[in-house]
């Protein structure tokens, strides 16, 4: 007998809600050159849930930069994919 697959489309949004994809886009939308201190933990939270990882923080101090740049980028790529 063939087996039955639930008709349940995926969310493009997974694994954020709708809603908490709004926020996070109007997050991003604020942020400039500069990320507020604290926006920080939120960024670096749906940056490891967006990724399924759990990379540790990094310090908000200039020489660890380079990962909330990347952070804020993947997050920003991962945003207008799913506009």
């Amino acid at each position: 007998m063939e087996e039955l697959k639930p008709d349940v489309q995926q969310s493009k949004y997974h694994p954020l809600s709708f809603e908490e994809f709004q926020e996070l886009d109007a997050t991003l939308t604020s942020i400039g050159a500069y990320l507020p201190e604290n926006k920080a933990p939120y960024i670096w939270d749906n940056f490891n849930r967006v990724r399924s990882e759990n990379e540790p923080r990094p310090c908000s101090c200039g020489s660890a930069g380079g990962h909330w740049k990347r952070a804020v980028d993947h997050l920003h790529n991962w945003v207008k994919e799913r506009k």
